[in-house]
């Protein structure tokens, strides 16, 4: 089978983890394929290379060359986007939809709008839902970080009768025994970003209280025994771990703390997520970074402003007062509570395993429906 794979190849090893994950969904179904890769990161509005992805008739024709065109994993539909004819990254009429002859696989897919979403684009996403309803092509599969819970707030329960929600394709990653960092103690791992809080307007112009916070928590980690290793999943949260570490002691820095480094593809995201998979403790605000330890099965502490953590967190995490927390002051009182009681963060480890089951049923039935 001849698949066009549109996603974010290179950017953030998040999302590398989930393409591989998705590539082990595929070996464990039997699926033989040759797949393509596109980077949809050229059909931003804000890429200017030579090289710009436009989804118009010569997109179609190049999709119509193909068995089928996937979409995701990613935040793709996520309907914050200006200038979007359907208020997505997926830029593309219906008129145009019509003329791909192939089946479209939207899939691990994220549709929960962590950003103002611009007038008109909730008419605009409709209007595509209400398409999708009556396109047999088109599938949609949302991956479960509340996606399911924004289309019932924003358009309504039943819009989700023709959605299926799956694991995001990380729970299915599992990263090669690659060279990692030299560590010979025990660690955390810490991911911290600037842009979640930018888009949530958590820090405005004073960044120090949400800095006392961090600092109190890595104080926590390392009263623990355990080294503090940063680990960047995009450029920008070099930034933000830079910001930081300026905040702390010297001593404390040259003495109990680690940076990964930031590079990105394949051999980049085995690198990182091997050290996230030997880690006692992983305390992270990005996406992937709680999915992937979860699946790991190490402690996991979300802290992040945004809710797609929290809701991966209430499905498959067990703590007396929560696991994954809003930033906020005094976050820290909760996150070091947790970190000195480790033992009460518990993963459902049977809820996962059907959640696993129940993914890779879909795909197996989606993908015996193509080749009837």
């Amino acid at each position: 089978m001849k698949i066009l794979h549109i996603a974010a190849f290179e950017g953030n090893i998040g999302d590398n983890a989930s393409h591989l994950g998705f590539q082990e969904i595929l070996n464990q179904i039997q699926v033989n394929s040759d797949v393509d890769r596109l980077e949809i990161r050229k059909a931003y509005n804000n890429y200017i290379g030579e090289d710009k992805i436009i989804f118009n008739e010569d997109f179609v024709a190049l999709a119509n060359t193909y068995d089928l065109v996937i979409f995701g994993g990613g935040g793709f539909l996520d309907y914050w986007v200006d200038n979007s004819v359907n208020g997505t990254t997926i830029n593309i009429t219906n008129d145009l939809l019509d003329t791909i002859r192939c089946p479209i696989l939207i899939t691990s897919i994220g549709c929960n709008p962590h950003r103002k979403v611009p007038e008109g684009n909730h008419a605009k996403f409709k209007a595509f839902l209400d398409y999708v309803q009556t396109n047999p092509n088109i599938t949609i599969a949302l991956r479960n970080d509340g996606s399911v819970n924004s289309i019932a707030h924003d358009f309504g329960q039943e819009y989700l009768s023709d959605i299926h929600e799956i694991l995001d394709h990380g729970f299915f990653y599992t990263p090669s025994n690659a060279v990692t960092l030299p560590l010979d103690e025990s660690y955390a791992v810490i991911n911290i970003t600037n842009d979640q809080l930018e888009m949530k307007d958590v820090i405005s112009d004073d960044p120090s209280w949400y800095h006392a916070e961090l600092k109190s928590i890595v104080d926590t980690v390392i009263n623990k025994g355990l080294k503090a290793v940063f680990v960047p999943h995009i450029h920008q949260d070099i930034t933000a771990i830079s910001q930081f570490l300026d905040y702390l002691p010297s001593s404390t820095v040259r003495s109990s703390t680690m940076v990964a480094p930031c590079f990105q593809g394949d051999a980049a995201t085995d690198f990182i997520f091997n050290l996230y998979k030997n880690a006692d403790v992983v305390i992270a605000s990005r996406y992937h970074s709680n999915v992937c330890s979860l699946k790991f099965g190490v402690k996991t502490i979300g802290l992040s402003p945004l809710h797609r953590i929290e809701y991966i967190h209430q499905q498959l995490v067990s703590s007396e007062n929560g696991s994954s927390f809003y930033i906020e002051k005094n976050v820290a009182n909760k996150v070091n509570h947790l970190i000195t009681n480790l033992d009460t963060i518990s993963i459902n480890h049977k809820k996962l395993n059907m959640l696993k089951e129940a993914t890779i049923q879909f795909y197996a039935s989606y993908f015996a429906n193509l080749e009837d």
